[in-house]
């Protein structure tokens, strides 16, 4: 009878060592001493690039159109967005990654053809896009690589738009060429922001 009682507690016991082997599938393998970890860890650093880059992509229509006397309309933005996107960075991220944000770029045309009526990237939360993110170990650090940038641009009120224009080229340029590094690690740098 004892031995009975033992039974269920050896069961849950069990089970609960079993459960701490099994990890989600989505969560990514950061073992930087294997080669796939460091293969991982390579994706997220282009990843974090071409995030980097496209945030620059997508603000930097705001100053250019006051330059160019547009009168903001938004397929005015997303031209501008379109004539600065970031495709080397692009093509240095894993394939499926590279799938998708080509897509959502072909949307974007595809609404400035007249062809579709609404988009969502890269101006607000796409789940898609979410989703990748995810994959890689990046939730959520599209907001905080934005938070950054901000802080490094550190544009005044007295910046004029040329300025403000001229400044995110060259920083996406020195993020391209590999001069400036997006951080790996936001936590000291968050509390900055």
């Amino acid at each position: 009878m004892r031995n009975l009682a033992r039974f269920p507690l050896l069961l849950c016991l069990w089970g609960m060592a079993c459960a701490q082997d099994v990890a989600p599938p989505a969560v990514p393998d950061l073992k930087e001493g294997t080669a796939g970890g460091r293969l991982q860890e390579k994706n997220r650093e282009n990843i974090r690039s071409f995030l980097a880059q496209i945030c620059l992509a997508r603000n930097l229509p705001s100053p250019e159109l006051v330059i160019r006397g547009g009168k903001g309309l938004v397929t005015e933005f997303y031209q501008i967005m379109l004539e600065e996107f970031p495709e080397k960075a692009l093509k240095r991220c894993p394939t499926d990654f590279q799938e998708v944000i080509a897509l959502k770029k072909r949307e974007i045309q595809a609404y400035l053809d007249g062809i579709k009526t609404d988009i969502v990237w890269p101006y607000a939360e796409d789940e898609e896009i979410s989703s990748l993110l995810f994959r890689y170990g990046l939730k959520g650090e599209e907001i905080l690589i934005s938070k950054w940038m901000a802080a490094v641009l550190n544009f005044g009120d007295e910046d004029t738009p040329a300025f403000k224009a001229a400044r995110m080229r060259e920083l996406k340029e020195e993020i391209e060429a590999g001069k400036i590094k997006v951080p790996r690690d936001f936590d000291g740098i968050e509390e900055e922001i």
